[in-house]
């Protein structure tokens, strides 16, 4: 294998990052929590053993020479960030711009100052402001160390009812939940492009405010598009953001309101991928090998493409044939859309509440697109759990 293209590839799940890494051109090794059979296909990967997410960094002292990222979850460890990067390149961002873009009470400052829409914030039991005295606004209580949008709930509103330390109240924004996905270099970000989220789907099973999937490119007009770029470049500067990283948020009367900061690799990116031939990976790669991004952006995209995460609605045993073994049987070409994805092996036990398995669909438009991940997702939980 050619080590100058050799990624590391570490996190909760690493088939999306994997795989837009071989279209870069990369060849991704990989260590996560499931090694799925799809991913198993294609890389090289390995199972973590030991506790999460410690274990990694035993796995990776011995990984092959090579640069690594982490995926999803990674973020909310920052002193583990900085001990795999001892010795190793990271291709991502280190312990302190995690401290500054994980902070939401420093993000919605930032992002206020500069004259954006943002959320207020605050964290008593760390210090940051005060309990927002009783009113019309509608609050969240929710993790720092959060991630999917899992332990999410309203808060009540009563004075004894502080956060925990480990939580904020962040203010309730009605809206469209959707995610921007940028390219930073420390100094500026390009705008790659902007999804609609799904988030406590019924149809996949989901529960309250957990993510479930991404449908895009959403069409954004002139001045939403000036915002978002505005955004990023406020936060890329702020934080010194390098390589990938998406903006959750909502959309409300055409303002984007960002409510949390993913300093990594996001669920969103392979979808832009597949809508628009984008090579994110290409783009996170210049970054740290030139320090700066110019390559070309993607054409416009043609209808839209959506991915749904089906979750277990209770204990299940994953069964040995299903409607996914044609994606094992003949792997569509990397570019080609799958129908199924992070397929688990045969006999798996998955627990209630956790994901089965991801499944895609294109559509004409984001309704026409959400429609058909639907009628799939129903399907397939009918032939899981009758």
């Amino acid at each position: 294998m050619d080590e100058s293209n050799r990624l590391l590839l570490f996190g909760a799940s690493t088939r999306a990052a994997a795989f837009s890494a071989l279209r870069a051109g990369l060849k991704p090794w990989c260590v996560d929590l499931f090694a799925d059979r799809d991913l198993r296909a294609r890389c090289l990967v390995q199972l973590l053993r030991g506790k999460y997410p410690d274990a990694f960094l035993d796995a990776l002292r011995t990984a092959p020479p090579a640069p690594w990222l982490y995926t999803g979850g990674l973020e909310n460890h920052p002193r583990l960030v900085r001990q795999m990067s001892q010795g190793r390149e990271l291709w991502g961002n280190g312990a302190t711009t995690l401290a500054w873009a994980r902070n939401p009470m420093f993000v919605a400052d930032m992002v206020r100052a500069a004259g954006l829409a943002a959320p207020a914030a605050c964290a008593p039991a760390l210090g940051f402001g005060e309990l927002p005295a009783a009113g019309e606004r509608r609050w969240l209580v929710k993790p720092i160390e959060g991630t999917g949008g899992r332990d999410i709930d309203y808060w009540s509103g009563d004075e004894v009812d502080q956060p925990a330390a480990g939580s904020y109240l962040q203010e309730f924004v009605t809206g469209e939940p959707a995610a921007a996905i940028y390219v930073g270099d420390g100094h500026a970000a390009r705008l790659l492009g902007v999804t609609c989220q799904l988030v406590g789907e019924p149809f996949c099973q989901a529960a309250g405010f957990q993510y479930c999937g991404s449908i895009g490119p959403l069409a954004v007009g002139a001045g939403l598009r000036a915002a978002l770029i505005r955004l990023g470049d406020v936060l890329t500067t702020a934080c010194h953001l390098r390589g990938l990283f998406g903006v959750d948020g909502v959309l409300r009367d055409k303002v984007f309101w960002p409510v949390e900061v993913n300093p990594r690799y996001t669920a969103s990116v392979e979808v832009l991928e597949y809508a628009t031939g984008l090579r994110a990976l290409a783009w996170h790669r210049a970054v740290f090998d030139l320090g700066s991004v110019e390559l070309a952006l993607p054409t416009l995209a043609d209808g839209v493409v959506g991915k749904a995460i089906l979750m277990a609605q209770r204990d299940l045993v994953f069964p040995a044939t299903g409607p996914w073994d044609a994606v094992l049987q003949a792997p569509p070409a990397l570019d080609d859309l799958p129908a199924f994805a992070d397929i688990p092996a045969a006999g798996e036990r998955l627990k209630a509440g956790g994901p089965i398995l991801t499944l895609f669909a294109r559509g004409d438009t984001v309704a026409t697109c959400r429609e058909a991940l639907r009628r799939i997702a129903v399907d397939l939980d009918r032939r899981l759990f009758g």
